[in-house]
């Protein structure tokens, strides 16, 4: 294994808590739904409607993002990416990762963020909000030729016009999320199983600024006696009945959710049918829902759903119908991957119900 210097291992360290802090911001959670919609006006105009979420989640998320993004930072991104693919001791695992930390992230940073409303990359979307509207105002002339940031507070003015207030701000939300999950998935496949191993079994420790930083998240330890009152969603005080609407809206479970809904009358016998079935089989068996083979035929005026999502996210692609008396047709491998989804589903539900009754006691 490569020698590890104290500082590289600093860099780690400093990362790790950084990165973990990104994790736990609700901005980058599965529960953010933002999205950009195209109205049409009573003139028969169309206009652009952003639906985001409190602005205070988005300031949250930029404090610990812009650590991991700005290069002048000790614990940017590529910079302990780079440190950690050169003293990696198993560089046979590493070559699976190089593609999608190096050659895919930076094409993802480098093409235009959207080809129909902006030719500006991702990279410049997200360095001229970070300099003109999180930290700065705007590029900055230092003596002895030293410049800050890219752009000018004019510039961020006249690509608001160009692309429209509702786009360009939906764009840098979304590059965000894109960005900060590239993060989260480096900190979990590698950042942080390198630095438990040089603790472990290196006895490496990290100097007085690292240590800080993993001691005093603003996520505490289990170990402090702290509690946070989350005065905007109040997920500590859902009943299980939101519970288990919140989690359906997730991305990931659409196909799942659109199947309850075919299949069951209403959202009680759903809930309680998820509750009692361990498994998507025992819950087909239990509620009595007839899998139809290749051969059979149903007039089609008893088709109650017919959902299909192609690849891209988790447990897709799907394609399925849902017939009046529980009757559904599964095409290709959706019956598989709906069994995956569904105890992927049902084991994070359970999961977020012990964890808010322990919240409350």
């Amino acid at each position: 294994m490569t020698t590890v210097t104290q500082a590289d291992f600093d860099r780690i360290a400093t990362f790790v808590a950084v990165a973990d802090e990104l994790s736990m911001e609700p901005f980058v959670s599965d529960d953010n739904h933002e999205k950009l919609v195209q109205l049409k006006e009573p003139d028969g105009s169309h206009v652009f409607a952003g639906y985001f979420c409190h602005p205070a989640f988005l300031k949250s998320a930029i404090l610990p993002f812009r650590k991991l993004w700005l290069s002048s930072e000790t614990c940017a991104f590529e910079k302990v990416r780079d440190v950690v693919f050169q003293v990696h001791p198993d560089q046979n695992q590493l070559r699976g990762y190089r593609h999608w930390f190096y050659g895919i992230y930076s094409h993802q940073l480098d093409q235009p963020a959207d080809g129909k409303w902006a030719e500006e990359s991702r990279r410049d979307i997200l360095d001229i909000w970070i300099y003109t509207q999180a930290i700065h105002v705007g590029k900055k002339e230092f003596k002895k030729g030293r410049t800050l940031g890219r752009f000018t507070l004019k510039d961020f003015d006249q690509w608001a016009e160009r692309i429209g207030r509702e786009r360009f701000e939906f764009l840098f939300r979304s590059s965000i999320r894109l960005v900060a999950g590239v993060y989260i998935q480096f900190l979990t496949k590698l950042a942080k199983p390198l630095f438990d191993l040089l603790k472990r079994e290196h006895g490496m420790l990290p100097g007085f600024e690292a240590n800080a930083a993993l001691k005093y998240n603003p996520y505490p330890d289990p170990r402090y006696r702290i509690t946070f009152d989350d005065v905007f969603w109040h997920l500590d005080k859902e009943s299980t009945e939101e519970t288990f609407d919140r989690l359906l809206e997730r991305h990931k479970y659409a196909g799942l959710k659109s199947f309850l809904q075919g299949c069951f009358e209403n959202q009680r016998d759903a809930l309680a049918a998820v509750r009692k079935d361990i498994t998507f089989a025992s819950l087909l068996k239990s509620s009595g829902t007839v899998v139809l083979k290749g051969d059979e035929n149903v007039p089609d005026d008893q088709l109650m759903c017919h959902y299909i999502a192609g690849s891209g996210s988790p447990f897709t692609p799907v394609d399925f119908k849902v017939y009046k008396q529980r009757k559904v047709r599964f095409a290709n491998d959706t019956e598989e991957r709906l069994t995956a989804a569904y105890a992927h589903f049902r084991n994070f539900f359970l999961e977020e119900r012990w964890r808010q009754r322990r919240g409350s006691s």
